[in-house]
């Protein structure tokens, strides 16, 4: 679901009453469009909401060249 993405981190969940909340961030080139990080991310969401029915997810995406590298999650 993460096709053209580099990496994520900073995976953090939690969970208030039967509500799940994902949140991360996701590393892209840095000349990737918006719109296609935005495709992007509509896959990632797609995809935790099929795993994790009703989760909330907000994901932050970073050019590479400003990502902070910490918990990396790598995407193949």
């Amino acid at each position: 679901s993460a096709d053209g993405a580099i990496e994520a981190h900073d995976l953090r969940t939690r969970s208030a009453g039967h509500v799940v909340f994902v949140d991360f961030h996701l590393v892209v080139p840095a000349d990737m469009t918006v719109e296609r990080a935005h495709d992007i991310c509509d896959r990632i969401e797609a995809a935790i909401s099929k795993e994790v029915p009703g989760a909330r997810t907000t994901i932050h995406v970073e050019p590479e060249h400003k990502a902070k590298h910490s918990g990396i999650v790598v995407l193949s």
